[in-house]
C-alpha cells in the first residue's frame, strides 16, 4: 500500500507528502459511501423502468427545472453523486492526487470551501453555457464558410431537443483543485501522461492543455460529460486561489 501510494504521489507531481490530506479523503470517502448508496439503491424500483436511484440523481443532482422551483441545494450535492465506477475513480484519483497537495497549502477550512463553490461555479456555468449555447450555434450557423454550417449540424445532432439534462460528478471541484494548484505553484514540474506518453510539464502549462482540450470538447460535443462545468469549475479555483495569493502578499507587506 505504502508504494502505490508513492507511486501515485510520483504520477501526481512529486508533492512531497506523507500521506493523503484529511479533508480530501473525507470528501474521496464521502463520494465512494454515496456511490454505493447509488448502487444499491439501483435495484430498488418503485415504477416500471425507474429505480430509486433515478429519484436521488434528480433530487440531489443539477437539474434546472427541480433548482427553479426551490432545490437550492443541488449546486452542492451534485459533486458527490457520479454516473459509473470509472466516472468515480478518475475524479477521486485526481481529488486525492491534487487536493492533498493544494490541502497543504491552503489549510483544512479553504480546501472545503475551495472544492464547494468550484464546484457550484462549475454547475452554474453547465447550466448558463447549456442556455446559452443553442443561440451560440444558432447565430454560428449564419457566418460566411460551409464549416461554421457543418459544426452547428453536428452539434444539433447531438442534442436532446426540449430536455434538461442532469449534471453529477466531482470533476468541477477537482478541475477547481487543478487550477488553484496552477495558481499557487504556477512553475511546480508536473510528470503527467498524455496519450500514455511521459511528459514533464510546469503546474501553468498542465492547467492550460486541460483548458485547451475541455474546450475542444466543449466545441466537438461529443460524450454526455460536462465540459462546460470542468471549465467553470477550473477557472473559479483559479481565481478564487490567486485572491488567496494577493491577500497574503498584502498582508507581508
Amino acid at each position: 500500500m505504502v508504494r502505490l501510494r508513492q507511486f501515485l504521489w510520483r504520477i501526481a507531481g512529486r508533492v512531497p507528502l506523507p500521506a493523503f490530506g484529511p479533508a480530501a479523503l473525507t470528501i474521496a470517502s464521502i463520494c465512494v459511501g454515496i456511490f454505493a448508496v447509488q448502487e444499491v439503491s439501483a435495484r430498488v424500483q418503485f415504477a416500471p423502468g425507474y429505480g430509486f436511484d433515478t429519484c436521488l440523481t434528480y433530487i440531489f443532482g443539477l437539474h434546472w427545472p427541480l433548482l427553479a422551483k426551490g432545490f437550492v441545494w443541488q449546486p452542492v450535492t451534485y459533486s458527490f453523486l457520479h454516473g459509473s465506477w470509472v466516472h468515480l475513480a478518475l475524479n477521486m484519483f485526481s481529488l486525492l492526487c491534487f487536493g492533498s497537495a493544494v490541502e497543504q497549502l491552503v489549510g483544512r477550512g479553504r480546501f472545503w470551501r475551495l472544492f464547494l463553490v468550484s464546484g457550484a461555479i462549475g454547475g452554474l456555468g453547465w447550466m448558463l453555457f447549456d442556455w446559452v449555447e443553442p443561440m451560440l450555434w444558432a447565430h454560428v450557423q449564419t457566418w460566411p464558410g460551409a464549416i461554421w454550417s457543418r459544426l452547428a449540424q453536428r452539434w444539433a445532432e447531438h442534442q436532446a431537443i426540449g430536455r434538461y439534462g442532469i449534471c453529477v460528478g466531482a470533476s468541477a471541484g477537482v478541475f477547481g483543485l487543478i487550477g488553484a494548484f496552477a495558481a499557487l505553484c504556477p512553475r511546480r514540474e508536473l510528470l503527467i501522461l498524455l496519450l500514455f506518453v511521459p511528459l514533464r510539464m510546469r503546474a501553468r502549462q498542465v492547467a492550460l492543455l486541460l483548458m485547451c482540450i475541455t474546450v475542444g470538447e466543449l466545441i466537438a460535443g461529443r460524450g454526455q460529460v460536462a465540459y462546460a462545468a470542468h471549465l467553470f469549475g477550473g477557472l473559479g479555483g483559479y481565481l478564487l486561489a490567486r485572491r488567496w495569493l494577493r491577500g497574503a502578499l498584502r498582508w507581508r507587506e
